[in-house]
């Protein structure tokens, strides 16, 4: 089914179009959740049950979230201008957080509903209809769920994923609804308002995972550890390359990066050979993660023993300090009576001794020759 609407509806399958198959997901959303809430609506005054009620409700939020995810895709879509020159992609960071705000509220005056049905009892009227029609709900939600994933994952968008799990939780929550419908029908024993808070914990534990999914990426979160690892792995595959360091990788989006970073060369090496080695690597860059890229050529001395020796000194020290603990750019101004050694140190984000970290590695220095000074300037790691 997934696919047959993915030929009606999309341009064949060019998952580059991310406009035409967010806008098939909410309108398919659209339609099947809002026929969702029509029918359990209609079941739900019909039984008197007040979980049913909410849980139609919660359908309709449902399509009020494909709705928000149908005006998502089109702002995302629009290409970059004068204001937003790297696009509008992360639009689609902030659609999935209205979304988990729906999904918040939706929990919400589920969970109320419930409560005001415990503190006022109510017989309901669940019968074989309702059964058929909540049992038919949780068929659709299945699918629908499953939709919303697998298109997702072939676009990467996290507004769909978020739907996806939205769908998923309704399957638990009109289940819920469905046994407390069909115990009560046969025991008389009244679960309705019960596992109408049952519902509304549920749904409101997914809005706050489904926020916590978008707001990270909106406030810029570290790149994952492969894409970092395989980065790494590029930049240094090339003959030339002696280190990197100072790597970013900047989120507008899904699929609309930038990268940069700083690519350490022989400073003996030909100035033009080694800035042309650099946009070889550039370009590939550019094609192999669909980003822009941005390297920096830091040239480094290889040949004098004597800074060669220092470095080494000073890497040995820091291990000393401690493991983590990495440096770049290393440059040595030689002087009669005093020799400084300037370089960045890049600590982890948790470091705990910042501020110690100077002066400790000043003494430890000083113990192997008196007449070394670091210039050392302290940098987070951005990865």
């Amino acid at each position: 089914m997934t696919e047959l609407l993915v030929r009606i509806f999309t341009k064949g399958n060019n998952t580059d179009d991310r406009y035409e198959f967010g806008r098939m997901a909410g309108m398919v959303g659209l339609a099947a959740n809002l026929l969702l809430f029509i029918a359990k609506l209609l079941t739900g005054i019909l039984s008197s049950s007040v979980a049913v009620i909410a849980d139609s409700f919660n359908n309709l939020s449902d399509a009020g979230s494909s709705v928000v995810t149908l005006v998502g895709f089109r702002m995302a879509s629009a290409p970059p201008d004068k204001e937003h020159p790297f696009g509008h992609g992360r639009m689609e960071y902030v659609t999935a957080m209205v979304i988990a705000v729906m999904i918040l509220f939706a929990g919400f005056e589920l969970g109320k509903s419930s409560v005001e049905r415990i503190l006022d009892p109510a017989k309901t009227a669940f019968g074989i209809v309702s059964l058929i029609i909540l049992a038919a709900a949780i068929l659709g939600k299945l699918w629908l769920a499953r939709f919303f994933r697998n298109i997702g994952k072939r676009i990467r968008s996290r507004a769909l994923l978020a739907a996806a799990a939205d769908s998923r939780n309704d399957v638990i929550c009109t289940g819920l609804v469905l046994v407390s419908g069909v115990v009560g029908w046969l025991t008389g024993i009244g679960l309705d308002g019960y596992i109408g808070v049952l519902v509304a914990g549920f749904v409101m534990w997914s809005g706050i995972s489904v926020l916590r999914g978008t707001i990270s990426p909106l406030l810029g979160q570290a790149p994952d550890a492969e894409l970092v690892s395989d980065i790494k792995q590029t930049v240094l595959g090339h003959k030339g390359i002696i280190g990197i360091h100072d790597l970013m990788v900047h989120n507008y989006g899904p699929g609309n990066r930038i990268i940069s970073l700083h690519a350490e060369v022989s400073s003996d090496e030909d100035v033009m050979l080694s800035h042309d080695l650099v946009d070889c690597i550039e370009r590939e860059m550019v094609e192999k993660y669909n980003a822009v890229v941005c390297i920096h050529m830091d040239p480094v001395d290889t040949e004098d023993d004597r800074v060669k020796a220092l470095q080494t000194l000073t890497e040995g020290i820091l291990k000393e300090i401690d493991p983590s603990l990495t440096l770049h750019d290393f440059r040595v101004v030689f002087g009669e009576t005093h020799t400084n050694m300037i370089f960045d140190v890049v600590v982890p984000f948790d470091y705990k001794k910042v501020k110690e970290l100077c002066d400790d590695l000043q003494q430890r220095v000083w113990q192997t020759d008196p007449r070394l000074f670091t210039v050392a300037t302290i940098e987070h790691s951005f990865t």
